[in-house]
């Protein structure tokens, strides 16, 4: 191969940072370039002509990404333009990237994509055979399948939805419909692949989620990346990361495949698929025995004093709800209250602690140490050398960046969702929240661990000072009291919670875990489906194991209704399809950060499509529920923002909807932001709590590494000694964005990324069409054969269908195994990237 075909992919990496930066509105030099523009040989009288034709609206982005706030423009009913549109207190954060902008101008108004009408099957399912019927036959036969299911059992009846569309009213109205029933909701995550991060970082930090405002880059000497894409997938965030790297921060990425951000990073340490929590321990081996962490802050701020029991590995009580440690100053235990733990937001480790982090105590007849014993002893097993051994990242480069990281002061870390989507899911999340505690580096400026970047954007202690200051945000009672009146706040609470926390209050709300939505399918267990609500998700080609579904779910489901703007895989395989309306037709809110934002329409919706409201609301008193949907879109919106919050206090009500956002006056606009600086967890100890006492029976009291002796998927590896890995790339968010013609120019069809060493073992040639198999099914792609993937690793942009595929598709290829701990703790995260296969030129 040609070197220049070999490092195509750096190239196009280095292109995706550029263009990132320049949708984000930032300059090679981080300067505007408003004064460029200006001289323009663009007619300006046509310009000002056309100008005058155009009318404007506001939108917030719905799908599942960065929840842009963008400017669109029309022109004769149709949308020609999207621009980012203004953040009051922050235009420096003003963003769109090309997907926004591509999903508006094309595929919302493309009649071919979208689905123009209601729809009946005619055909076998999937077969793609529909006939057109009226919205009154179609609620009639929804209505009427609905109220058998109901009459038998209400459980029986599931309502799922998904992140097509996280506006509030469109995400959420479906599953309010099945809590005004008494049917059945899933707490999403498990299935969709996300929950490992949220089990992961709440384990630790009581957090699913500690991110730090990407601003915050700039004030750290150090940052390291573990799956994390932002420069294709957080175009924010990107920003302020090259504003860091410009200023002198170091940027390392680990990641087995050299992407986009990878490209522009000062290193990049290609790593073994799902190896990245035995990097760590390694690191965390390195720091401890050159006596690097961070003693003081580990014994006021973390578990690492509390004592343990020697015999059963429980947290010592001495008495109800407290911890105990061991004080050296009296060479006695002492109490510690959770409610008390935390300190000064001042970016110390607080002040000199004689708390004991090692020895062996006797408090009140048990025999007792510190966790840090553990912590300590687990990772003396993971010596460089034996982590380099499964990460394939040599043991001198570990020790390198271990002594780096800890050396910074402050350094921070970032893993998202990439680092969790593997058997035992939340090992990654847990030891690098461990590891960013160990070195004192949470709840301080520059340092972190971050899964997204929230920070903290409203100031809490300046709310206070507001009148109403305990007033919910959004006035939510009359949407929220529906069914028993609790029901679907428990679902709410259930879509980033970890559901073990209070599992008998899940399922007396009918929420279950989607980890357990096939075998409910096929066994009715732990509740049946005979009918299926899917809402803002096309759930066949998100979901892993498409055969499954296919062959054994979908046929044990009697009825099955698809409500979707476009015409999905899941779509074909429903018995009615009902059209929707996108995010930009339809009214809606949300709240971001420091924001409020309101959806118009800003143009008409195509064909016959309704809101998810509409639908429900047509629904509901064929069902019985007629008098809890009583609103229009746009009332419901108004009643919400009726609050009493002090964020809505002297607001001209009719300004705000036409220019679609508000800032909240206790927003932080001055600074970056972090969370946790007080260093107060929201953890059963009120400390960073990397030691946790239900675990023991799993020998996972402490971040370790069980995936490397315990992977089902690792059985076959004489046969598919491949791993395949399904990254998100600039092109999709998910399926949304299929099909666009403008995308195309980045990526027009799906592309198997192989290793020169391992294309050249099979005989495949850059561009050679390729069967990629293993025993669950298989696809046909083009290879694309660089050194931008480590050996031994293949990868494959997500988010393509059926029709992009000379053969096949890659959710044929992945599975759904039921992980013991990750049950046992929550629920099980669909390990998207723990599959193995074997590629062959076809």
């Amino acid at each position: 191969m040609a070197k220049s075909d070999i490092s195509r992919r750096a190239f196009v990496g280095a292109v995706a940072g550029a263009s990132a930066l320049a949708v984000a509105g930032c300059s090679p030099k981080n300067e505007p370039q408003l004064e460029e523009l200006s001289d323009t040989s663009v007619d300006d009288t046509q310009a000002v002509r056309q100008a005058e034709e155009l009318q404007t609206f506001h939108a917030s982005v719905g799908y599942n990404c960065m929840n842009c706030f963008l400017k669109g423009y029309t022109r004769d009913g149709k949308i020609v333009r999207i621009e980012p549109g203004d953040l009051p207190n922050a235009p420096e954060r003003n963003n769109a990237c090309q997907r926004c902008m591509a999903f508006a101008t094309q595929k919302v108004q493309d009649e071919n994509a979208r689905v123009m009408y209601p729809m009946r099957r005619t055909g076998e399912r999937g077969s793609g055979e529909f006939e057109r019927i009226s919205w009154e036959e179609a609620i009639t036969e929804v209505a009427d399948k609905l109220n058998a299911v109901i009459e038998r059992d209400p459980r029986a009846a599931s309502f799922y939805i998904f992140t097509g569309n996280m506006n509030q009213l469109a995400w959420f109205a479906p599953a309010r419909m099945a809590h005004c029933l008494g049917a059945s909701t899933w707490a999403m995550e498990g299935i969709m692949g996300d929950h490992g991060s949220s089990v992961g970082y709440t384990l630790v930090t009581g957090s699913p989620d500690p991110g730090h405002d990407s601003a915050d880059y700039l004030n750290t000497n150090l940052m390291l990346l573990f799956g994390s894409n932002n420069a294709d997938t957080n175009v924010p965030a990107f920003r302020h990361l090259v504003q860091a790297q410009r200023k002198g921060t170091k940027l390392i990425v680990v990641d087995p495949r050299l992407s986009s951000t990878a490209s522009i990073a000062d290193e990049w340490i290609p790593i073994n698929p799902g190896t990245d929590a035995a990097f760590a321990l390694a690191m965390m081996n390195v720091i401890i025995n050159n006596d690097l962490h961070d003693k003081t802050w580990l014994a006021n701020y973390s578990c690492a004093p509390l004592l343990v029991s020697d015999e059963t590995g429980e947290y010592v009580h001495p008495s109800e709800g407290m911890y105990c440690a061991w004080d050296t100053a009296t060479d006695a235990m002492v109490e510690l209250d959770p409610a008390q733990s935390g300190g000064a937001d001042d970016n110390t480790s607080g002040p000199e602690s004689t708390l004991a982090l090692t020895g062996s105590f006797q408090v009140n007849g048990v025999a007792c140490h510190p966790t840090m014993d553990d912590l300590v002893a687990e990772v003396q097993q993971w010596t460089p050398e034996r982590a380099a051994e499964i990460t394939g990242v040599d043991a001198a480069t570990i020790e390198r960046i271990a002594l780096e990281y800890a050396n910074a002061k402050p350094a921070a870390l970032q893993g998202r969702q990439g680092v969790a989507r593997y058997y035992y899911s939340y090992e990654t999340p847990r030891a690098l929240a461990t590891l960013a505690g160990l070195c004192g580096y949470i709840g301080r400026s520059g340092g972190g661990v971050s899964r997204n970047n929230g920070g903290a954007p409203v100031d809490v202690a300046a709310s206070a000072n507001f009148t109403n200051a305990s007033a919910a945000l959004f006035n939510s009672e009359e949407w929220d009291n529906v069914g028993d009146g609790k029901t679907y706040g428990v679902f709410r609470m259930g879509i980033l919670s970890l559901y073990m926390t209070n599992p008998e209050e899940f399922a007396a709300a009918n929420v279950y875990k989607s980890s357990e939505m096939y075998d409910a399918a096929i066994t009715g267990n732990p509740v049946p489906i005979d009918f299926l609500y899917l809402a803002t998700s096309n759930f066949l080609n998100m979901s892993p194991d498409a055969n499954k579904i296919i062959n054994e779910v979908f046929p044990n489901i009697d009825f099955i209704v698809t409500a979707d703007p476009f015409w999905t895989w899941t779509a074909k395989y429903s018995d009615i399809v009902l059209p929707t309306t996108t995010w930009l037709e339809s009214w809606d809110f949300k709240s971001k950060g420091a924001w409020i934002m309101v959806n118009k329409p800003g143009v008409e919706p195509m064909g016959e499509s309704k809101s998810d409201v509409e639908i429900m609301t047509m629904l509901a008193p064929k069902v019985g529920v007629g008098d809890a949907w009583t609103k229009t879109d746009e009332e419901w919106v108004r009643t919400h923002l009726d609050s009493d919050h002090y964020a809505f206090e002297g607001l001209d009500m009719d300004e705000f909807l036409e220019n679609g956002i508000i800032a909240r006056p206790d927003g932080v606009f001055d600074r970056a932001t972090y969370p946790l600086g007080t260093k107060k967890f929201n953890t059963a100890t009120g400390r960073l709590e990397f030691y946790t006492d239900s675990l023991v029976k799993y020998h996972s009291q402490v971040p370790t590494y069980l995936r490397g002796s315990d992977n089902p998927e690792r059985d076959n590896l004489d046969k598919y000694p491949l791993s395949f890995i399904q990254y998100h790339d600039r092109r999709l968010v998910h399926t949304q964005h299929t099909g666009i013609e403008m995308l195309k120019e980045i990526e027009a069809e799906p592309h198997l990324y192989m290793n020169p060493a391992d294309a050249e073992a099979r005989g495949i040639a850059h561009d050679d069409v390729v069967l990629i198999y293993n025993d669950r099914g298989s696809c046909k792609a083009k290879a694309f054969v660089t050194d931008g993937i480590i050996e031994g690793a293949t990868a494959m942009s997500q988010g393509w269908s059926p029709d992009d595929f000379i053969e096949g598709h890659y959710q044929c290829l992945t599975h759904f195994r039921k992980n013991e701990v990750e049950e046992a703790i929550s629920m099980t995260n669909a390990a998207f990237y723990d599959v193995c296969v074997q590629v062959e030129k076809a």
